[in-house]
């Protein structure tokens, strides 16, 4: 088949129906999962390990990635192809974040420290 002139320079998008706006999903089951988009979007697959972080204010979190064996507070990343997800329902239960629904919030990513902080409480659980 001869290439199309038209397209020299393009690459073909094959990823159809797949998400790829980074996100982090608080699972009814106590879970914390970065989706498929944040996976590949930070290489979070290259890490071992989280550290959870809350805010004073306990409405934000962070989550820092690492392979540093040595810190404190180490959750163990279970990765496994379609999931990436840390399990932190001790977390939640301590600042009190209702995970009786799944939700997928967005995140802001600070590459210098590896750390996703986002917004773990609306306004109106506080």
């Amino acid at each position: 088949m001869k290439p199309d002139n038209d397209l020299i320079g393009y690459k073909k998008f094959l990823g159809k129906g797949r998400k790829f706006l980074p996100g982090v999903i608080i699972r009814k089951n106590g879970q914390l999962c970065f989706n498929a988009g944040a996976v590949n979007k930070f290489e979070l697959a290259f890490f071992k390990y989280a550290i959870l972080f809350i805010s004073d204010s306990e409405n934000r979190a962070a989550v820092k990635f690492t392979n540093n064996e040595k810190e404190s507070g180490l959750i163990k990343i279970q990765s496994r192809p379609g999931n990436f997800a840390i399990s932190c329902r001790s977390f939640l239960h301590r600042y009190n974040v209702d995970y009786s629904e799944t939700r997928t919030l967005e995140f802001t990513w600070m590459d210098r420290s590896k750390t996703a902080f986002f917004r773990i409480k609306d306004e109106k659980d506080q």
